[in-house]
């Protein structure tokens, strides 16, 4: 379960930098599928290791400028597509201490970036680096009533592009199909690739919150209709969640605004800028959602409260109506239950002996309970 109020950091007192593995994270779980194209083609080689991703990329360089492994883009060719090919480095899971030493050593990533990804629930965020940009984004898998929060983290160096997803290897999966069938993708820079994949991020919570929606809806549908016992709990699951989302969501909007004002500094190229204002359009699209989604939830609590409350005077005000039926019957029953001697004199209760005082009695309370609930009835309190 995704945590509410808390994130994994590093141990107090430890260097910047240091790449330790938190305690409970696996090892060696990470892959790595490292594709290749330019306008024409498409190559994928799965399960690479770091090592070899150098060798394809020192490979790829201009032989006669002697470049090195990475290929920095030459300035002002940011958002457009050379002769090179473009380089984009997925990983598979969280990577464990010794395969994040290797991707810096080998693709030259910033240790405080690598230090970021490997300690999991980081705020979503954009930095720049001399080497590289990294950004954070997060995106979530939502079943039934369970949320679960996965971070996702990119790197831009050059026409390198890295992407490293906690999640399963899905949330990519329609990036690879679009670069197989061509078109803008294979057309534009690194920096294309780049937004391709922070907009799947922030699209990929559209149809999460609409089965959020569903959930709300039918909620309050059982709510007008018969609550359902564990109403409560659901409706507090769902608050919870919206929550959860809404932390993310506020940071990632201010991603996609910082990515649009620095541009160039970025890395990013004007071809790319409309389609990244497109992506903070969805994110404010998604803000808006969220709050109308939290208000809903929180007007059907005060909903199912009011109910309940309601249901409680109801009961109450039957429980009153009869306590207040019994109490003068009790007291004539109590009158009558007292040991007196009729025979001892004209006012100890001479109808005592009389042959019809009990019927009389049982008459007189018939009379009196039926005249009480009358009058309730007519004053509206029944």
């Amino acid at each position: 379960m995704a945590l509410l109020y808390g994130s994994s950091y590093q141990i107090p007192g430890t260097s910047p930098g240091a790449l330790i593995a938190p305690a409970d994270q696996p090892a060696g779980e990470a892959v790595l599928t490292l594709t290749r194209f330019d306008s024409g083609t498409v190559e994928e080689a799965p399960h690479v290791t770091p090592e070899d991703c150098r060798t394809w990329l020192a490979e790829a360089a201009d032989a006669a400028a002697l470049l090195p492994a990475l290929l920095p883009a030459a300035e002002g060719t940011a958002g457009k597509h050379s002769n090179r090919p473009i380089f984009w480095l997925h990983v598979t899971g969280t990577p464990d201490a010794d395969l994040a030493r290797r991707l810096q050593d080998s693709l030259g990533l910033h240790p405080l970036a690598l230090e970021d990804v490997m300690n999991g629930g980081q705020r979503p965020k954009a930095e720049l680096y001399d080497e590289h940009l990294f950004v954070v984004l997060t995106h979530a898998d939502y079943s039934g009533l369970d949320l679960r929060l996965f971070q996702t983290s990119l790197f831009l160096k050059g026409n390198l592009v890295i992407s490293i997803d906690a999640g399963d290897d899905g949330l990519f999966q329609p990036v690879r199909q679009r670069l197989v069938q061509g078109g803008r993708l294979r057309q534009l820079g690194p920096d294309y690739l780049l937004y391709a994949l922070i907009d799947m991020v922030v699209d990929h919570k559209f149809p999460l919150l609409e089965r959020m929606g569903a959930e709300i809806e039918d909620l309050e549908t059982d709510l007008l209709e018969d609550p359902p016992a564990d109403a409560n709990k659901r409706l507090l699951k769902l608050k919870r969640n919206l929550l959860l989302l809404r932390r993310q969501q506020w940071p990632e909007r201010e991603v996609l605004n910082l990515l649009l004002r620095g541009d160039k500094e970025m890395g990013i190229g004007k071809k790319t800028l409309p389609y990244l204002r497109d992506s903070y359009d969805h994110t404010v699209q998604l803000m808006d959602l969220l709050e109308t989604y939290r208000e809903v939830v929180t007007e059907l609590q005060n909903a199912l409260m009011l109910a309940a409350s309601n249901r409680l005077n109801d009961i109450i005000r039957v429980l009153a109506v009869i306590s207040v039926i019994f109490m003068p019957l009790t007291f004539i029953a109590g009158v009558y239950g007292m040991n007196f001697d009729p025979q001892a004199g004209w006012l100890n209760m001479p109808e005592l002996g009389w042959a019809y005082g009990y019927p009389a009695v049982m008459i007189f309370m018939l009379g009196l309970t039926v005249g009480m609930l009358w009058f309730f009835r007519k004053r509206g309190w029944l």
